[in-house]
């Protein structure tokens, strides 16, 4: 379908946030995992403190139709998430998606960022296809990542939880240094050129030094909790250990923990961490200044992976990859 639709794309102004607001709730009703999209405050001070750059589709009747934005989950995140994909249910099929993208991209170009990352949907390929057109590549999938959630004139599976195909867009070239395992280096060696981004890796059997500096964050809404590291200390088995301890009674669905792989103890933590469940979920280059992370996941409840669509063999492939590690870390629990 052509763009046939009378409309600017501009970025978002403090004066948008109530009609951004209602778009969410013509796309998703009250489902949309992010709940700051449904808080004008939390909204507006995300814009004020430039941690969400938006871009955004006015109809010409002043109306706002779409929306999409790079987000900064921190003042030390570096490479932020692409993602807050929204277009009004009605107005789908123009290529608004796409247009909103490319003016995200040049927002990304005069932040002079290396890269941005973007977590796309697995019940339809559109968003993908989308930044697969970009020159983005997949770098994992992170199953069963949220609950699922209602898009209104899409396919929708309510049965099972959601699941995201991870993807990374280099802008310019930063060389590092990277620490794994060694039964993960053929298959980063072969992700980091078919990323195209100049990757070191480094096996090392260091362990950590002092104490392990980290935060943890449970969403209740989505049955996640969020582990942040930011050093692993030589006490870092034990540390993540008794945390897990501490979230068992909440009977969460879905555990994700941000492992600093520039870090030459990272090696053996990415071990220590695969004996207590987790497993690949997605490769994050420059993440912050520090340099890149990898993002493990741990499942506490069964997903259905077929209802996982990826929209081309790479994305097949990267599925693959994450589902065999969730084979081998937790054979017992499935």
């Amino acid at each position: 379908m052509t763009n046939n639709i009378p409309h600017t794309i501009r970025p978002l102004k403090v004066t948008d946030i109530p009609q951004l607001i209602d778009c969410v709730r013509r796309c998703y009703g009250d489902s949309y995992p992010f709940h700051e999209m449904y808080d004008p405050v939390a909204l507006q001070k995300m814009v004020d403190d430039k941690l969400m750059h938006s871009v955004v589709a006015i109809h010409a009747d002043g109306h706002l139709i779409g929306h999409c934005a790079l987000t900064f989950d921190s003042v030390n995140n570096t490479t932020p998430e692409a993602g807050k994909m929204i277009v009004d249910p009605d107005f789908r099929g123009h290529h608004i998606a796409e247009e909103m993208a490319k003016v995200r991209i040049d927002i990304a170009k005069q932040l002079d960022l290396v890269g941005f990352w973007t977590d796309c949907v697995t019940n339809h390929p559109y968003s993908q296809d989308e930044m697969i057109a970009f020159g983005a590549q997949e770098t994992g999938i992170l199953l069963g990542a949220s609950p699922s959630r209602e898009m209104a004139g899409l396919q929708n599976f309510a049965d099972t939880r959601m699941s995201f195909l991870s993807c990374y867009l280099p802008l310019k070239e930063n060389i590092n240094t990277i620490y794994l395992p060694e039964n993960h280096f053929d298959f980063v060696n072969d992700l980091a050129t078919r990323v195209n981004v100049k990757r070191k890796i480094a096996i090392s059997n260091a362990s950590g030094s002092g104490k392990s500096v980290y935060s943890v964050k449970v969403n209740p809404a989505t049955q996640m909790a969020n582990f942040k590291v930011q050093h692993i200390g030589e006490d870092f088995s034990s540390a993540m250990s008794a945390e897990l301890a501490k979230l068992e009674s909440q009977n969460l669905a879905f555990t994700i923990l941000n492992l600093p792989i520039s870090q030459e103890a990272a090696a053996v933590a990415f071990s220590q961490l695969e004996d207590m469940g987790f497993f690949w979920g997605a490769w994050l280059p420059n993440y912050s200044a520090q340099g890149d992370v990898i993002r493990l996941q741990k499942l506490h409840e069964s997903i259905n992976v077929d209802e996982i669509i990826c929209a081309r063999a790479q994305g097949e492939e990267i599925k693959k990859y994450v589902i065999s590690e969730w084979d081998r870390v937790t054979p017992k629990n499935k």
